[in-house]
């Protein structure tokens, strides 16, 4: 048998007091020698440094010796077979290492600590004599108590352990409900060696434990991995020391293993709380943002506020450059736009805005008048009456300093609604101004648009559409003749305004007044322009499409 194979490395002489390695004893022939000769002789008494059974010197056939465990003997690590031949190595550093002065010391100052902590049975005290034997084996801890209603196992390590030999004390002590503390003499926590790693990540705590030597009572120094958070909300850790008495650590029933600090809890609340932050940055994010928008679309209104006024007060004459900048508004700066304005609700001498600015116009302040009636993001209260009941449209009426034609057009555009006291305002105006009743037909015409971007159309085919009136409503609108009034009417029409006749005759049949014409015409001059008309049919024109269709959609083509 080699070196390499001696699966018992070290055996504990009884008489003599000493340890001795086989690798040392049994490879110098002398030695070798003697070693057997006292060991017949029964002046060899040797026993395990792990379980401490009696201990034979064997040779194999090519008689190389080697120690053994005597036949019939209790479970030992050492003789299991599970080891490898490095875990063997390292396992036997492990026992030769509690012979040592340094490992005595710390288990001999543990024990006799232990006496005065509260809680602790002094007369279970036991330091490296004690063996806990169960059903799958023995163990024999450095240091044994009970503390309180747990029994507590104290492990000291002077160098690296295997994470075979940790798993093997964890799980034993774990399986029968006994709580391991590892003390660890060497280690640097920032440098970490494979038995500090191991021993870490064995629970979810990540503690270190060593004796805190400048205490006079038991504490042990705990090292522990601890979670937070940086100002700009990143999850980092570092390691912290604390020096702890037993009664300030928690016992984890479950795995057994005593503890300072959950590392593992504490991380999964720091990340909820980063989480928590994270919506929180967001939110703020978002908070700052809007605001950030607020404050930009505030200032945008407030500049467009103070330059239409500029414009205004110098009367400036073009006000494109303020309705490209109007454009170029999105939703939320047109509301803003508007918060600012306030000109919805607001009365200014008893009077709504937009008729305090007609009454004060003059006709260089037309194009304001236009400005502020064509642009669709300022938002105006245009059919709102003043304290007297009179509208934007009798204001306009009213005021000889402007011309009023582009102001009305401007305000029909915006969507203006004639009144009933509007009515009665135009009626009475027709009465007294016999020029008016042109005007007053196509406000009411416009009055009755569903597209009014289509204003100007009525005001540049209002001769055309009164014809079409005349015919709906049975009666002349602005034409006035005299003796066969409707076949003069119809013979003016087919005459002037031949290049819209299909219009014309579709409304003429539409509203019955083609057979009534067909009645009326007794000398047959309206007939014979009809035919005339149709054998030197002039080219039609279709300009006229769009209005029509807007004021009389029940008129339609092939009927």
């Amino acid at each position: 048998m080699g070196r390499y194979d001696r699966s018992i490395k070290i055996a504990f002489d009884k008489t003599s007091g000493e340890i001795l390695e086989a690798d040392e004893v049994f490879d110098i022939k002398t030695d070798a020698f003697e070693i057997r000769k006292k060991y017949h002789e029964k002046n060899l008494i040797l026993s395990c440094c792990e379980c401490e059974q009696d201990l034979m010197v064997s040779g194999s056939k090519y008689d190389r010796l080697h120690f053994k465990h005597k036949p019939g003997h209790g479970y030992c690590i050492l003789a299991d077979g599970k080891l490898t031949p490095q875990e063997h190595e390292r396992f036997t550093e492990i026992l030769k290492a509690k012979e040592s002065d340094r490992h005595k010391e710390l288990k001999n100052k543990i024990g006799e600590q232990l006496k005065s902590v509260k809680g602790v049975d002094v007369s279970s005290i036991a330091i490296d004599d004690k063996f806990i034997i169960k059903e799958n084996g023995k163990r024999r801890p450095d240091v044994y108590c009970k503390f309180q209603d747990k029994e507590i196992v104290f492990e000291i390590q002077l160098s690296d352990l295997s994470l075979g030999y940790i798993l093997s004390r964890y799980e034993f002590y774990k399986e029968h409900g006994i709580y391991l503390i590892w003390i660890l003499d060497n280690f640097d926590i920032h440098n970490q060696g494979t038995l500090e790693r191991d021993i870490k990540y064995l629970t979810i705590y990540q503690n270190f434990f060593k004796l805190d030597e400048q205490s006079d009572s038991l504490k042990l120094e705990c090292e522990y991995k601890y979670p937070f958070l940086t100002d700009d909300n990143k999850l980092l850790t570092k390691w912290l020391k604390k020096s702890v008495s037993l009664s300030e650590l928690k016992y984890d029933s479950e795995v057994f293993q005593a503890y300072y600090y959950n590392f593992g809890d504490n991380k999964t609340k720091t990340e909820t709380l980063q989480r928590k932050k994270v919506e929180e940055i967001k939110e703020a994010e978002r908070k700052r943002l809007e605001k950030l928008k607020l404050d930009n679309a505030t200032n945008r209104a407030k500049h467009l506020r103070n330059l239409v006024a500029d414009f205004r007060k110098r009367k400036i004459q073009n006000f494109s450059s303020i309705i490209d900048e109007l454009d170029e508004l999105d939703e939320f700066e047109t509301k803003i736009l508007n918060d600012v304005l306030n000109l919805k609700g607001k009365v200014v001498e008893s009077k709504p805005p937009l008729i305090k600015w007609i009454d004060e116009a003059k006709q260089e302040d037309v194009p304001f008048l236009e400005f502020i009636l064509g642009t669709n993001k300022i938002e105006l209260e245009i059919n709102k009456t003043d304290d007297s009941d009179r509208t934007a449209l009798q204001a306009i009426l009213l005021n000889s300093n402007i011309h009023n034609t582009l102001p009305i057009k401007s305000l029909f555009k915006a969507g203006y609604k004639l009144t009933v006291n509007d009515q009665e305002f135009l009626k009475d105006l027709q009465e007294t101004q016999k020029d008016f009743i042109a005007d007053a037909h196509i406000y009411k015409i416009c009055n009755n648009l569903t597209d009014r971007s289509l204003v100007d159309d009525v005001f540049s085919f209002s001769k055309l559409l009164f014809i079409i009136e005349s015919a709906r409503q049975g009666e002349l609108i602005y034409y006035n003749f005299s003796g066969n009034k409707w076949i003069s009417f119809a013979n003016n029409a087919i005459q002037y305004y031949s290049e819209y006749w299909e219009y014309l005759e579709l409304s003429f049949k539409r509203f019955e007044l083609w057979d009534k014409l067909i009645q009326l015409d007794k000398n047959g001059t309206f007939q014979k322009k009809v035919e005339k008309f149709y054998s030197q049919m002039p080219r039609q024109k279709y300009d006229f499409d769009r209005v029509f269709n807007d004021l009389y959609p029940e008129i339609e083509y092939g009927n």
